[in-house]
């Protein structure tokens, strides 16, 4: 499996209208030689930047073709939005610095074998400029959500894609891989396996027809002797680049859409088919919002809301197949644990 990372703005910028999205795109390996054929003879009549193509540059009907072709080979999307305008600055400090403090106080609980390490991520939340350190928070959601929706949609379908994860995040300096971008690498492992735990993905029981086989590669015992992903082993292929490549030229279209559909600056025909790449989810719009204050329904009064309702909320993929469905409608307790997401 291929999956591409990218955000769109600044992350910056306490006002009404700074919106900033990160977006993670899959692929399945066997999809992607279709993919990339059919994207050639797209892509020479889409408008360049530096020999790239930028999703900012495109228009509602070539963004639109870029969609169904990946709708139609069975690539998932999942995208977080943090608005700005909702908050205030000294909201988000409060709690970053919140975040750093209680970090360092957890280092004594590591083994010292990696205490060192976990010390110098944890100072570093405390150093990161504010825009990085939200752009760090909103990606770490999104990567949560895929990983989920990923494993449990392909477990029905393709299990062997689950084989083997090549993590690809468009990276900002085309010299090296930065020092953001390390601890980024390095972090992500702990803050998603906090994720996992607060908010567990349901794993399909037995009775189900899912093969978890080639997944289990990737599973391991916790501190507290709990079964589950091993992040360090499921992320140790991450790769960041800042060249031209179709995977990530995808997910910048798509991100970029996005926010350009948030902001008001995209008519629908750019964005009516882009909830065909997302999992359906029953009582949750598909676009994730970053929320620090205790308002968690300040976004259905927002800009944006109406289109967020109107192409957002229906006719994503379904997450199990018929047969499961079926089986699932019969088992109460699973039910209660999938409750959301069809």
């Amino acid at each position: 499996m291929q999956i591409f990372i990218d955000e769109s703005g600044a992350f910056a910028g306490f006002h009404e209208g700074s919106i900033s999205v990160v977006g993670a795109l899959s692929i399945p390996d066997a999809a992607m030689k279709t993919i990339l054929k059919k994207y050639a003879k797209l892509r020479a009549n889409l408008p360049l930047d530096k020999g790239e193509v930028k999703g900012r540059l495109l228009n509602e009907r070539q963004i639109d073709k870029i969609v169904m072709l990946l709708a139609r080979n069975e690539a998932l999307f999942e995208v977080t939005a943090l608005d700005l305008g909702m908050h205030t600055e000294k909201e988000v400090q409060a709690y970053k610095l919140k975040h750093g403090e209680e970090m360092l106080a957890k280092v004594p609980n590591f083994d010292e074998t990696v205490r060192p390490k976990v010390e110098e991520a944890s100072k570093l939340i405390l150093k990161l400029p504010t825009n990085l350190y939200l752009q760090a928070l909103v990606t770490f959601e999104v990567l949560h959500r895929l990983i989920g929706h990923m494993t449990a949609f392909f477990s029905q379908r393709k299990p062997y894609e689950l084989a083997s994860f090549a993590w690809n995040v468009d990276g900002k300096d085309p010299a090296k891989v930065t020092a953001w971008e390390e601890w980024w690498a390095y972090y992500a492992q702990g803050a998603l396996a906090t994720m996992s735990k607060r908010r567990p993905s349901p794993r399909l029981p037995e009775s189900f027809f899912a093969d978890y086989s080639f997944y289990d590669q990737f599973c391991g015992a916790h501190s507290d002797g709990e079964k589950g992903t091993d992040l360090k082993i499921l992320l140790s292929d991450i790769r960041f680049s800042s060249q031209s490549e179709p995977g990530l030229e995808f997910v910048d279209i798509l991100t970029n859409a996005v926010r350009r559909m948030l902001t008001g600056n995209l008519q629908k025909e750019g964005w009516k088919n882009i909830h065909r790449l997302m999992i359906h989810r029953q009582d949750e719009t598909y676009i994730s919002f970053i929320l620090f204050g205790e308002d968690k329904e300040i976004t259905r009064r927002a800009s944006y809301a109406r289109r967020v309702h109107e192409g957002f909320v229906n006719g994503g993929r379904l997450m199990m197949t018929r047969r499961n469905k079926e089986i699932a409608s019969q088992d109460i307790a699973f039910s209660q644990r999938t409750k959301g997401i069809n």
